[in-house]
């Protein structure tokens, strides 16, 4: 009977992450939220004011450039945009940030 209730346990887990693994609408969201917040930082305001009114046409663009690779239970996201580079884990409808780095160019 106990091998049964965590077997039960087990597939209710695995079916909970399948459900909320989320999809490439829901990184953009996630991805127009944080460039608002971003913006919202500067002392600029004007800077502000540009983050707000663009933020998801950027996050749109950033959407375009990201590599979705699903694993059924999460997923991972890899954008590349200009000279940054950003990687995600999606897992129960949020995202946690792996990486977030610009890269280095040398002249």
């Amino acid at each position: 009977m106990k091998l049964f209730s965590i077997t039960l346990i087990l597939i209710a887990l695995l079916g909970l992450l399948a459900y909320t693994n989320p999809k490439m609408d829901n990184y953009d969201q996630f991805i127009s939220q944080r460039i608002t917040e971003e913006t919202r930082k500067e002392k600029d305001p004007m800077a502000g004011a540009f983050g707000s009114l663009f933020g998801g046409f950027a996050a749109n663009l950033m959407t375009k450039q990201t590599v979705r690779k699903d694993y059924v239970f999460f997923s991972t996201y890899d954008t590349s945009f200009g000279n940054e580079q950003l990687r995600a884990i999606g897992v129960l409808n949020n995202f946690y940030i792996t990486e977030d780095r610009k890269s280095q160019h040398d002249n």
